[in-house]
């Protein structure tokens, strides 16, 4: 129901989230040998959380939990009884608690800031960095690309301009018979970057899931990529720097855009040229392209066909107040 480097409130979803069929108390195995490193137990966030660090270094992460496997549950009982207290974080030591493959280590629920049953589940490395867990054999059934379902254009610096605009803008685009989009021509000055709405689908589900990975080329040239299957929690509430924060606080809906700005530092983004600004010039003709791909290698195409029109605005900008909101 949930993917990795889904685009949440203040952050990236962390894992995937597994669907239980509405129901709670399904077992729950360990992925691979190793230790129980971590318990926490809270009335919000993961709700009962287990965590197990395995022999390559990097930890598996089961939450949303019902109750602990029976050796578990004794062992949380007894350290609540003994700290008075429902509520807690214990780091048993190493290899305390020993878990095997395929173990059942819990039973799946709906604790916690969860808004229905579901298990999710978490891998990090040895740096506590979330990665995908698609990336390591899960098969999850996927034909089908993302949607690309709006795209706007942005005037980033002092004199340019989309349409005749200086503030953000909104470009109508079309679905073509063979699966691509393609956006209406623009006349267009200066630096200007885009973003655009979009979203995946399973073939089994109706979930609105993220992306995995979203390229740009300018005339052919790589322009930027981002790439959904390796963050940090560090770096994670960087996520309102990448959507238009703007335009989520007053419409819900999340633009991704597909420049970098100042005081951006998010390690999933790759900047080929310019920060994936374009510098358009007068009587210029050119193509911008959007490529949007899921883990399963689906695709989106998205065409950006722009004429190079200077205008002589009458009041431009002050250096995009919008964008300095953000």
């Amino acid at each position: 129901s949930g993917t990795f480097a889904e685009l949440r409130s203040n952050h990236f979803h962390s894992g995937l989230d597994l669907k239980t069929k509405g129901t709670e108390g399904l077992n729950v195995y360990a992925a691979a040998s190793g230790y129980v490193s971590r318990i926490k137990i809270s009335r919000f966030g993961y709700g009962k959380a287990l965590y197990i660090t395995h022999p390559n270094g990097y930890t598996t992460v089961y939450a949303h939990l019902q109750k602990f496997s029976p050796t578990l549950e004794a062992y949380i009982k007894k350290q609540q009884y003994e700290k008075e207290t429902f509520e807690l974080e214990v780091f048993p030591q190493r290899n305390s608690l020993k878990i095997a493959a395929r173990d059942i280590v819990a039973y799946s629920g709906n604790t916690g800031g969860s808004s229905g049953p579901h298990l999710h589940f978490e891998i990090r490395d040895n740096q506590e960095r979330p990665l995908n867990p698609l990336m390591f054999g899960f098969d999850v059934k996927d034909t089908t690309p993302p949607d690309v379902y709006e795209l706007f254009g942005y005037p980033i610096s002092k004199n340019s301009h989309i349409n005749g605009k200086t503030r953000r803008i909104k470009i109508k685009i079309k679905k073509q018979k063979d699966g691509t989009y393609k956006s209406e021509r623009i006349n267009a000055f200066g630096e200007i970057g885009f973003g655009i709405i979009s979203i995946d689908k399973l073939d089994l589900a109706s979930n609105k899931n993220g992306v995995n990975n979203i390229q740009t080329l300018y005339n052919g040239k790589k322009s930027l990529d981002v790439n959904f299957n390796r963050f940090s929690f560090d770096e994670t509430k960087h996520l309102n720097r990448f959507i238009d924060y703007d335009f989520f606080f007053n419409n819900k809906k999340r633009i991704q855009k597909l420049f970098i700005e100042k005081n951006n530092p998010l390690s999933i983004l790759k900047s080929y040229s310019n920060n994936g600004v374009l510098k358009v010039e007068n009587d210029s003709i050119s193509t911008y392209e959007v490529i949007v791909s899921d883990f399963k290698g689906n695709k989106s195409e998205l065409r950006v066909p722009i004429n190079g029109v200077y205008k002589n605005l009458i009041n431009p900008k002050q250096n995009n107040t919008e964008l300095q909101r953000i």
